[in-house]
């Protein structure tokens, strides 16, 4: 593990600006007294190649470790442990939220209404606002980064943006409601079995041009956060870039933090998604 000056700090807008300005979402990896005093223009850098934590078994088609071979590695900085983060009404208001959600998601893992639960699913993302990192709070980053050889970056996102299901799914993660590709302004929930059962809410925002997939978090996610992916062309292939940024929702994420490893997770779902895009598209 070493430190070095934050790749992030490039392409984060400033944290001083007003509300509702996107972040990139952020998780770490090592216990909170190892990175909550690194400074925030660091980061820390973990090796992908190291031993990974175990993932519990989630769903039938999670990827298997071997996939791995595109150089998945990630830092992070920032503040750490992420707190709750909002005044006393907003943690409120996403605790409600996210209670709510997860009786959903229990619902639905058990009984798995189909069509009538992507239904439900639509009904209760249209009543959700987008929750990113609120400006000038303390922050948490992450910044992933993987490779294709022989993947013209073009490619790479639209094989990205294709196919949602796969890629998530290499993570245990089922979409609510069912989605064949990913499109500008689209609203998913992120489904984990659990447990505890979840359901996640996320808003997508597309840049063809550039090749940039943005995420943010809706009411109700565990966290407030954006993920934006950056394909660009490399020597010989792509080079993917994920920068994350994220706060605590509510006190739910400090009993979350308490009683389980929601970062470590989350650096579980990332490299598995960009495992499987690797997978499916690396030159046989």
């Amino acid at each position: 593990m070493s430190r070095i000056d934050s790749l992030l700090s490039g392409v984060l807008p400033d944290l001083a600006a007003p509300e509702g300005v996107a972040l990139p979402l952020a998780p770490r990896s090592e216990a909170p007294s190892r990175t909550s005093a690194a400074p925030a223009n660091s980061v820390e850098v973990f090796r992908g190649a190291g031993a990974p934590a175990t993932t519990p078994s989630r769903a039938p088609q999670v990827a298997p470790r071997a996939r791995e071979g595109n150089g998945f590695d990630f830092g992070v900085g920032g503040a750490f442990p992420p707190k709750p983060t909002g005044s006393i009404q907003e943690q409120l208001k996403q605790g409600a939220r996210l209670l709510e959600q997860t009786q959903a998601a229990a619902f639905s893992v058990t009984l798995d209404k189909g069509a009538s639960m992507d239904a439900y699913a639509r009904k209760q993302l249209g009543h959700l606002d987008p929750s990113p990192p609120i400006a000038g709070a303390p922050t948490a980053l992450t910044d992933y980064t993987s490779t294709i050889p022989g993947v013209s970056a073009r490619d790479a996102f639209e094989a990205f943006v294709s196919n949602p299901e796969l890629l998530f799914g290499a993570a245990g993660i089922s979409l609510r409601p069912a989605a064949s590709a990913l499109t500008d302004g689209a609203r998913l929930f992120l489904e984990e079995q659990g447990p505890p059962p979840v359901w996640a809410p996320i808003t997508v925002k597309l840049n063809e041009t550039e090749r940039v997939v943005h995420i943010t978090t809706l009411d109700g996610h565990p966290l407030r956060g954006t993920n934006q992916f950056v394909f660009d062309d490399g020597s010989g292939g792509t080079r993917i870039r994920q920068y994350s940024a994220f706060q605590g929702s509510s006190p739910a994420t400090s009993v979350g933090m308490a009683l389980m490893d929601p970062i470590e997770r989350q650096h579980d779902i990332w490299r598995s998604v960009h495992g499987q895009l690797h997978e499916m598209l690396k030159p046989r």
